[in-house]
């Protein structure tokens, strides 16, 4: 359980000792598979949310700070803050308000697939609404959970960043406990 509070909690290991263990929730899997259901990312669509990331770095004279792949959480970060800002540039290209949105989701989405092992999910029943697409990432039956959507919301209005949120994902996913220990100190606690 103390895994939890690590990865749920920026506080001091004091400050965190000192606190009740928060688990989200525990699900069978008859519940995930009626209220989930697995989506993909049309090749297409990420084709062009790419080369239209690709496209802001060429039209602002950007250097990406990682060459390859585009899609790297630092250079997503990049079309936030660097330039004229990746909302103003699709906005120029006429697209909908929140074109820009999609297109660092997906992309952000794909990277964390294609790099971590997430897995992309439609929530049927989400809490909120930019919850509505989810990544899971599934160890044995401890389940981790992004909401791609909402994340990119808050680096649009620069509360986060997506290099933070892949770095510290990165980290806690070498540092998954086992179900069976996290049973077992539920039945201790």
């Amino acid at each position: 359980m103390k895994f939890f509070k690590k990865l749920f909690s920026s506080k001091s290991k004091e400050t965190r000792s000192k606190e009740k263990i928060n688990l989200s929730s525990i699900q069978t899997k008859e519940h995930f598979e009626t209220r989930y259901e697995e989506d993909e990312i049309d090749a297409s669509m990420l084709e062009g949310c790419l080369k239209m990331i690709d496209s802001y770095f060429l039209g602002n004279n950007i250097e990406k700070k990682v060459r390859e792949p585009i899609n790297h959480p630092v250079n997503l970060d990049q079309t936030v803050e660097d330039g004229m800002g990746f909302q103003i540039y699709c906005a120029a290209f006429k697209m909908e308000e929140n074109a820009a949105a999609m297109f660092l989701t997906l992309a952000f989405s794909d990277f964390m697939a294609k790099n971590l092992g997430f897995r992309l999910y439609k929530d049927l029943t989400p809490e909120y609404p930019l919850r509505t697409m989810t990544l899971k990432y599934d160890k044995n039956g401890i389940v981790l959970s992004l909401y791609p959507l909402e994340y990119t919301m808050k680096v649009l209005n620069d509360e986060a960043k997506f290099e933070d949120l892949y770095n510290k994902v990165k980290t806690h996913l070498e540092h998954l406990p086992n179900v069976d220990d996290v049973l077992d100190n539920l039945k201790n606690s």
